[in-house]
């Protein structure tokens, strides 16, 4: 571990540096700059030129709410990082300040994964700041599928260390439906001069029962290609005449939560998915759900 003065970090520069190359959000570039500094207003921070000023954690009764506490150790961020698919080891392990935590994730996560990290922790930040000018703090898994829409093909990875790579390899396995249904993986990837989606139906014992996929030379969001990877994804079903109960699996949770909004969802994509429901009628029993 690097060690050095906390006066201007002058010696964590490179590392700023590179995290301000990061392709994030503007405002998450300034949060990954101010987090970086230690400059957040915990109440640790506050309380340092604010004379009798409480520094304590306002969510858990910590004594003092380090912005270590406020982003990493707290509870509700463990479950968070859990839903990324990091070890325990990871999540517990102990840091004298934020930045040697987020150096020492710079030296095992790629450029990608790191900034989908600031993202997962910008998320969580705004959740801290819910909770006290507003008194509302979200669960874990809302705070984890917002992060995940801010970033295409959004996951975590570990590319160093073991037990994370075991762990996420194990969290990544393909599991059997339930008996009696089929399930139906799709996925859209987006290129330059358009876009490829594919789907492979399997059924309960995992024998694959047959697929497709193709390659549409149109520029659409990433959530408008996942959508035409659903459509196609029913149609194979149909064509393989399959009937019974099926589940439809996506990685896109943008997907999923506006099936589960279509009430109120009155754009176009919103009226696309509403037919690819209105065709799971086909069906002895069909739903949509999201895998990591």
């Amino acid at each position: 571990m690097v060690t050095a003065e906390r006066n201007g970090y002058g010696p964590y520069r490179f590392f700023w540096k590179a995290l301000w190359k990061l392709h994030t959000l503007p405002k998450i570039r300034v949060f990954t700059w101010r987090a970086g500094h230690e400059i957040l207003p915990t109440n640790e921070k506050i309380a340092s030129i604010r004379q009798d000023f409480d520094k304590g954690c306002p969510r858990c009764g910590a004594k003092i709410e380090t912005l270590l506490h406020a982003l990493k150790d707290y509870p509700t961020s463990h479950a968070v990082l859990s839903l990324g698919g990091w070890s325990k080891n990871t999540i517990l392990k102990k840091y004298d300040h934020c930045i040697d935590w987020l150096e020492d994730m710079m030296r095992v996560l790629d450029k990608k994964a790191m900034a989908d990290l600031m993202a997962i922790l910008w998320n969580y930040w705004n959740n801290r700041n819910n909770f006290v000018f507003r008194e509302k703090e979200e669960e874990a898994k809302i705070i984890w599928e917002r992060a995940s829409t801010l970033n295409n093909e959004f996951w975590i990875r570990n590319f160093i260390n073991e037990p994370l790579l075991s762990q996420n390899s194990a969290g990544m396995k393909w599991e059997k439906p339930p008996k009696g249904f089929t399930k139906i993986n799709f996925d859209a990837i987006v290129g330059e001069n358009g876009f490829g989606y594919g789907a492979i139906a399997r059924d309960d014992e995992g024998f694959v029962l047959g697929g497709g996929g193709g390659f549409i030379g149109s520029r659409l969001s990433v959530e408008e290609t996942e959508c035409v990877a659903l459509e196609e994804s029913i149609k194979i079903a149909c064509k393989l005449k399959i009937n019974e109960r099926v589940i439809f699996k996506t990685n896109h949770v943008g997907l999923v939560n506006r099936r589960r909004n279509l009430a109120s969802d009155v754009t176009l994509i919103g009226a696309r998915i509403k037919t690819c429901i209105t065709e799971f009628s086909n069906f002895n029993s069909a739903k949509l759900t999201w895998t990591r």
